[in-house]
């Protein structure tokens, strides 16, 4: 049998026979069909061997003379325009030494680089007379029925013109195609209808004044096409193929074809009336900016621009020599000191100038007269002690041998006199580790207090009360000052308030508010492995601690008539459920809308960002018979979540290497931003930030260097694309990874120190813009856990945020936990000026697949990580498998038309010529997850291994090397799993990331499947070849991680009351003596009636840390330890003694 015969007969793999997917039973089994394809051939059938035409065989040549002979001897009449010969059982193919007789759509001909050598096998018609024509040259494919607005498809009015007959009146007209071309055929005569209809409408608009963009294919296009075409069946015929009313996507696809077209048809004049062109063929729509201009010639021209402070803090990193410090003009310069004024931030000068003296270490009388107030030193317990704090030096700073402590309560007992302390953070106590900190004099004020320790702070051992400015920054006249307050269990940076300065063991006992509220809608885990959305009814009586909640049923799994109901759709119902404060695991967000209501965004991705709506509730019959039926009415007290038509006060956001915007698009979802400028180098990124924003006359986009861009707002050049300084109110950006990334072999090169450098000037942008708000993306390697730890890019970065006097935390993100379906983890910085609340950790949403490993990232001095993946109790919705995420996709089996009319990005970005097809062909697909090396050690001969590789010697040696026993090449995904990270490059042979293959079809994933793992919606618009969209797609940030972040910040801005909440004290503990201390206090305790509180955001995700409000762990957390600072400690939230050690040992 040869390969013809083979394929023609073979059948489908049946990938839904999954015990995870499909369980079924023998007699379901027998009701199977199994779909077998009239030919999945790559090559026509006429260039296999043998091959026995149903024709006689004739050269080109041969049959036009014979035909001219038929013609003359039969007198048929023929046009006056030309002669119009039939071609049936036709085959178009390519033939190159990677792509032999390969057959393609004729859409690609002069459209495709290198597709210029088309050839076509079949059987020239004239009456009676059929001859077989073999490898005949294509010249030209003209079509007919443009501008003819009566007709309405071009099916009929497609031919070929060979290269023996250019010139001439001969042209043959494309009849039957042969069976194994149908489906090439097929597909491309939509695309022709398509490129008819297309052209139609650009010569109405034209008449009309009115210029084509991709934007008129978002809706207009489909309106026009219905009115005028709407009657005709032929029509309804296509446009049932496309089930979307959005044909941007089709559009982009077929672009350079419709061009093409419209080129012939209209002329350049009238073709480039239109400015779809610009948008998304020739991408000059945006203009590249000019690269910055120099005096210094091309050494400094690829530099890393950055300011002054910038450049202070990052030079000493191995990609220093990169940055180049610029100053900042008068001009701007004005703007940007009346930003940090306002915002109560730090100027950040020269840092040399504001260095401070710091007092050497003396143990005085000072200790006699401490009260309550006071800020007190004493010497730090060594390693023998018992302590898990490491002595570590960070950079430029060597004062790490004095502990400080905020005195609370002044108690004598005995001959000894005890103090009670909340405890201050010096920067390398913190994630910003052994990096350069700015500020020698700054204290972090912590959450954690001395009062649950056995053994105490004696007088004897203070060394001396200092001087502390609270509030004040590093112009302080004071030794030192104190901003922030440093929640050490979440690695948070929190401006200072009033009621941080106390510590609740010190104070009368006030009650509790947990901050639940009736009416609220909360995520609780009921029992299992999931957690259920659930409204908040009421207290139980004499049970403080439980609740009584309303449950909210998933509707899909209770109402038979909406089995297809999305998972986050959810059904009013009469049954409750009591469960204890510990079951709560968090806020949800429900909303009611109408039935059959088109549902806005964010509920309608799926419970993304724990957003859920209702359309129905269940009725309760009688004998408890169940019926549902559309809402009526909620009770007055259900608050139901925000709504997204009511619109709040927008910030105005910077989106820094924007890329296609999937970020920046993703953070506008959440409510609260506007995206107003955006930046990228890509011009085919850039273009497609623009095809995609729903309001681009609202986006100036800068398409050119991030160091232009930040030397001309340094220049004060400000322009629609250069925004002044104080119009920024959010600044976002994912840096380069590959400088970092685990994928990259040398990250030491010229092009990836200059990856790692555009951290610098991502900081540089805050220091510049002072922004309300901040996000940053990269992935984990940027943060060192064990090595190199002075060289931790990310802990840099933290301390020249937090130097800045920004609130910030770092944040932990798998992709996947969000709701997209890959494994993708990557690490952000937050960051929120003071006044503001800053945004917290999106809640987990999705679980964790099985086999999930820990991940701890960056190390502080007590061997602790700084940020960690921690599973939460439950999750309300399950990890989205590949499988899932895909399974309304067509199959394209081979993928060789190049054509999915319903979805046009189902395409590859992977050339598969003949040898990759090969060893695709070799990976078996079952069992699950195969791969180059399991193949090779199970199943494959040592005649196929040589397909991977040029000789039998390579294909061994690989094998017994460490790589090939680590390799990940040829490797098929897992349906039931997540799929792999999605990288810029579909690549099969890659060794770290060459589990691309698709797991039942002989292919590597398509651009509409890495969409879907990065979370794009379908309607948005990719630009460029399939390679660059894959590269567009594979630099983004997922869309749920965007868009759980983004609500996160609405959050933050909405609680902020925009901006109108009081934030950082001001104010002077003076030496000695504090202004707090109250003069009738027992002199043998005196104690500072206080409350700690570290957050007031409306979830409370953050609550105080000693025993009546200290940071208990987040609900998706488990608890955290935490290292202990001064000598035995018992850790109040879980009661058990932490240490034995009979010395001091510092939380």
């Amino acid at each position: 049998m040869d390969e013809a015969d083979r394929a023609e007969s073979s059948s489908v793999t049946l990938d839904e026979f999954s015990d995870a997917e499909a369980k079924v039973g023998d007699a379901s089994r027998a009701n199977l069909s199994v779909d077998i394809l009239d030919s999945c051939l790559t090559s026509p059938r006429s260039c296999y061997v043998p091959f026995t035409p149903s024709a006689p065989p004739k050269t080109e040549d041969e049959a036009l003379q014979i035909i001219q002979q038929v013609v003359k001897n039969a007198q048929i009449p023929t046009s006056s325009d030309f002669i119009e010969l039939s071609l049936n059982d036709f085959a178009i193919y390519y033939d190159t030494p990677e792509y032999p007789c390969e057959m393609r759509c004729l859409n690609y001909l002069d459209t495709k680089l290198r597709h210029s050598g088309y050839f076509f096998d079949g059987i020239i018609t004239v009456n009676d007379t059929r001859l077989f024509v073999r490898r005949v040259p294509i010249s030209i494919v003209p079509i007919g029925n443009y501008g003819c607005m009566d007709s309405h498809s071009v099916r009929s009015q497609i031919w070929i013109q060979s290269e023996l007959c250019r010139g001439s009146d001969v042209f043959y007209k494309l009849e039957t195609p042969a069976k194994e071309y149908k489906r090439f055929f097929e597909r491309f005569t939509w695309v022709a209808d398509l490129a008819k209809h297309v052209i139609d409408f650009m010569l109405i608009m034209a008449e009309k004044d009115i210029k084509v963009s991709i934007h008129h294919f978002q809706k207009e296009f489909r309106a026009w096409l219905i009115t005028l075409r709407g009657s005709s069946a032929e029509f309804a015929n296509w446009l049932a193929k496309h089930p979307s009313g959005d044909f941007r996507t089709s559009v982009v696809a077929n672009i350079a074809f419709i061009y093409k077209e419209a080129f012939s048809v209209l002329g350049q004049k009238e073709a480039y009336f239109h400015t779809i062109w610009d948008e998304v063929l020739d991408f000059a729509m945006y203009p590249k900016q000019p690269l910055i201009e120099n005096a210094c010639s091309a050494l400094t021209r690829n530099k890393t621009i950055v300011t002054d402070y910038i450049h202070q803090l990052f030079f000493h990193l191995p990609f220093g020599d990169q940055l180049q410090a610029s100053t900042i003009s008068l001009t701007s310069q004005t703007l940007r000191d009346r930003i940090i004024l306002d915002s109560h931030l730090e100027r950040a000068p020269c840092l040399t100038s504001t260095s401070v003296t710091i007092r050497p270490i003396l143990n005085t009388s000072a200790s006699r007269s401490i009260k309550p107030g006071d800020t007190i030193s004493t010497r730090r317990d060594s390693e023998n002690s018992g302590s898990m704090w490491k002595r570590e030096v960070s950079n430029g700073f060597t004062d790490v041998d004095r502990w400080f402590g905020l005195v609370q309560k002044v108690q004598v007992k005995g001959q000894h006199t005890e103090l009670e302390v909340l405890w201050y953070y010096r920067p390398v106590d913190t994630s910003c580790g052994v990096m350069k900190y700015p500020w020698a004099n700054e204290l972090f004020l912590s959450d954690h207090c001395s009062c649950l320790e056995k053994h105490k702070i004696h007088t004897h051992e203070v060394l001396d009360v200092h001087q502390v400015e609270f509030g004040g920054n590093s112009t302080t006249a004071f030794e030192f000052f104190c901003r922030q307050l440093y929640i050490s269990q979440d690695r948070q940076w929190l401006a200072l308030k009033e009621h941080n300065l106390h510590c609740s063991h010190t104070s009368a006992k006030e009650e509790k508010d947990d901050g639940h509220k009736l009416g609220e809608t909360y995520l609780v885990h009921i029992g299992g492995a999931r957690s259920e959305p659930c409204e908040l009814v009421g207290v139980l009586d004499g049970r403080p601690a439980a609740y009584r909640f309303r449950k909210l049923f998933r509707r899909r799994e209770v109402d038979p008539a909406a089995p297809t109901a999305r998972p986050n759709e959810l059904v009013y119902s009469g049954r409750f459920v009591a469960c204890s404060s510990r079951r709560i695991l968090g806020k949800c967000h429900v909303r009611v809308f109408k039935p059959n209501a088109t549902i806005p965004t964010p509920y309608d991705r799926d419970g993304v960002g724990s957003f859920f709506y209702m359309t129905h509730e269940q009725v309760i019959g009688q004998g408890d018979t169940l019926s549902y039926r559309a809402i009526r009415a909620l009770p007055s007290t259900f608050q139901q979540g925000f709504d997204p038509a009511v619109s709040i006060p927008q910030l105005r956001g910077l989106d820094l290497f924007c890329g296609g915007g999937n970020f920046g698009r993703g953070l506008e979802e959440g409510g609260a931003i506007q995206m107003s400028w955006a930046n990228d180098i890509d011009t085919k990124a850039i273009h497609t930030y623009m095809a995609n924003s729903n309001h681009p006359e609202l986006i100036s986009p800068f398409l050119g260097s991030i160091d232009d861009l930040l030397q001309q707002a340094m220049d004060g050049r400000f322009s629609k694309s250069v925004p002044p300084i104080g119009m920024v109110d959010f600044v976002s950006g994912g840096s380069p990874c590959p400088g970092f990334s685990v994928l990259t072999n040398d990250k030491t090169t010229n092009k990836q120190r200059k990856n790692q450098s555009l951290i610098a000037a991502f900081a540089s942008f805050i220091d510049l813009y002072r922004p309300k708000f901040g996000v940053l993306e990269n992935v984990p390697g940027i943060m060192r856990t064990k090595t190199n730890r002075d060289q931790d890019v990310f802990s840099q970065l933290l301390c020249a945020v937090v130097g800045m006097g920004y609130q910030a935390q770092m944040i932990l993100l798998d992709a996947s936990s969000c709701g997209a379906t890959q494994r993708r983890t990557r690490v952000f910085l937050v960051i929120a000026a003071p006044g503001y609340n800053l945004p917290g950790r999106p809640q987990q949403t999705h679980s964790d697949p099985p086999n999930t490993k820990t991940q701890k990232l960056g190390q502080l001095s007590t061997g602790e990580a700084f940020v960690e993946r921690n599973p939460p109790a439950a999750t309300p919705f399950p990890f989205v498998s590949a499988l899932q995420a895909t399974r309304d996709l067509p199959k394209i089996y081979d993928g060789q038309t190049d054509i999915c009319i319903e979805f046009p990005d189902h395409r590859l970005a992977f050339g598969l010529t003949r040898l990759n097809r090969s060893r695709i062909s070799l990976i078996p697909k079952q069992p699950w997850g195969m791969n180059f090396l399991k193949a090779s050690l199970t199943i494959l001969t040592p005649s196929q291994l040589l397909c991977f590789k040029r000789n039998r010697e390579d294909a061994t040696a690989i094998l017994s090397s460490t790589v090939g026993k680590k390799t990940s090449s040829y490797g098929r995904m897992f349906p039931h799993q997540l799929m792999e990270t999605i990288v810029t490059r579909s690549n099969p042979a890659d060794r770290k990331n060459g589990r691309q293959l698709h797991w039942s079809e002989d292919r590597t994933i398509s651009v509409m499947e890495a969409r879907r793992a990065q979370g794009f919606p379908d309607k948005e618009v990719l630009l460029g070849n399939p390679s660059n969209q894959y590269r567009i797609v594979g630099n983004s940030v997922a869309r749920q991680v965007a868009l759980a972040l983004g609500v996160a910040v609405r959050e933050a801005w909405v609680d902020s009351h925009w901006g109108t909440e009081t934030h950082v004290i001001r104010r002077i503990v003076q030496e000695k003596h504090a202004d707090i201390v109250n003069s009738s206090t027992n002199s043998e305790s005196l104690i500072i009636p206080c409350n700690i509180s570290t957050s007031s955001s409306s979830d409370a995700r953050t609550r105080a840390s000693c025993s009546d409000g200290g940071p208990e762990p987040s609900p998706s957390q488990s608890p955290r330890a935490i290292p202990l600072r001064k000598r035995r400690l018992t850790n109040s939230r879980l009661g058990a003694v932490t240490n034995e050690s009979r010395k001091r040992s510092r939380f």
